[in-house]
């Protein structure tokens, strides 16, 4: 007797299909985003910290090695740094603290306040900008050019070299600010704020270098 008799046929199932949505390239809900934020955004953010810690190191030590074979420091008639840095250095300070509040905020599901405080952040980051260039034009007025002395070189290629990269994180400031105001980010992804806030705590560790160095 053939064993295949009382068996019953199953015919397979269609596939379902999965209804698509249209690309929105400011949303965050389609990549679910673990609270810590995921391993691969951390390590991409250390690595671009690690290159530019090698970028800065490597000014900051040139610097000092021509610095420490000057026969007098300061290089006489060199005019003294525009007092403006400690208010650059306030306001870098007080951006990064908007960063964490503002991280913090949202992972508490306080959305909207955590969107106001990123929002400020931005506002902050730009007001250091402005400040800085005050100071530039506050040290231009002492009418030393920097091929006549090592410390005004030093403060502006050390100084812009810092703003340069306090102006390229707007560019991911002004989007974390704009998701957050549209209501992309919530407590469990918000991987963005934390990278952001990454790169504005080492810009304040550097900037502090920075000015430890100019200043002693």
């Amino acid at each position: 007797m053939d064993s295949r008799l009382g068996e019953k046929t199953v015919k397979p199932r269609d596939t379902e299909r999965i209804p698509t949505q249209p690309f929105d390239p400011l949303a965050t809900d389609r990549i679910r985003i673990s609270d810590p934020p995921s391993s691969v955004g951390t390590m991409g953010m250390w690595l671009l910290i690690a290159s530019l810690s090698m970028l800065f190191g490597a000014l900051l030590v040139g610097y000092l090695v021509i610095r420490s074979r000057a026969p007098e420091w300061p290089p006489p008639g060199s005019p003294p740094l525009p007092a403006g840095l400690w208010i650059s250095t306030a306001l870098l300070f007080l951006q990064s603290i908007l960063l964490v509040f503002g991280e913090r905020w949202t992972r508490a599901g306080q959305i909207e306040r955590g969107a106001r405080t990123l929002g400020t952040a931005l506002l902050v980051g730009i007001a250091f900008l402005a400040n800085q260039v005050a100071n530039w034009m506050g040290m231009a007025s002492a009418s030393v050019l920097p091929d006549r002395s090592l410390l005004v070189w030093g403060f502006y290629v050390l100084t812009f070299l810092h703003a340069a990269h306090v102006l390229a994180g707007l560019v991911p400031m002004i989007l974390i600010a704009v998701r957050a105001r549209r209501g992309r980010y919530t407590a469990a992804d918000c991987e963005g704020v934390h990278l952001v806030g990454m790169y504005s705590h080492f810009l304040v560790a550097t900037w502090v270098v920075i000015l430890i160095v100019l200043s002693f």
